[in-house]
C-alpha cells in the first residue's frame, strides 16, 4: 500500500493508494498509464491516468461504486517522480493534483467554478 495525504478547498483527509502499472510509464510523466486506488476513509477511488484521458470511479465502504466518469487531463511534469495533474469536472469544478510516487503522495485541491 501506499500512503497518500490528500486535501481540499475543505478538510483534508488521509488515505492510503495502491498503484498498478497497465502500460510503461514514460521517463517524463512516470504517472502515465498508473492505475491508483485511494482510501479516503468513507469513499475509495480508483483513478487511471492516460495521456489523453483520466478515468475515475468511486466506491462506497458497503462496496456500491460510481459509474467511472471519463476526463480530459494536463500533465505537467516536476521532476523527481512528481507529476502535476489537472482537469475540469462537468460541474465546472476544477481538480489539481500532485502526484508524488516517489514519496507515495497524492496532495489535492478541489476548487469551485467562478
Amino acid at each position: 500500500m501506499i500512503p497518500a495525504l490528500l486535501t481540499s478547498c475543505g478538510e483534508g483527509s488521509k488515505g492510503t493508494t495502491a498503484s498498478q502499472e497497465q502500460t510503461t510509464a514514460t521517463d517524463s510523466l512516470p504517472l502515465i498509464g498508473r492505475t491508483l486506488h485511494i482510501d479516503y476513509g468513507q469513499m475509495q477511488a480508483i483513478v487511471t491516468y492516460g495521456h489523453d484521458t483520466l478515468i475515475w470511479q468511486t466506491s462506497s465502504p458497503d462496496g456500491k461504486t460510481s459509474e467511472q466518469t471519463k476526463e480530459e487531463p494536463n500533465y505537467e511534469a516536476l521532476g523527481d517522480g512528481r507529476t502535476f495533474a489537472t482537469w475540469q469536472e462537468a460541474s465546472g469544478e476544477v481538480v489539481a493534483q500532485i502526484v508524488d510516487l516517489k514519496a507515495q503522495q497524492v496532495t489535492a485541491f478541489i476548487y469551485a467554478p467562478l
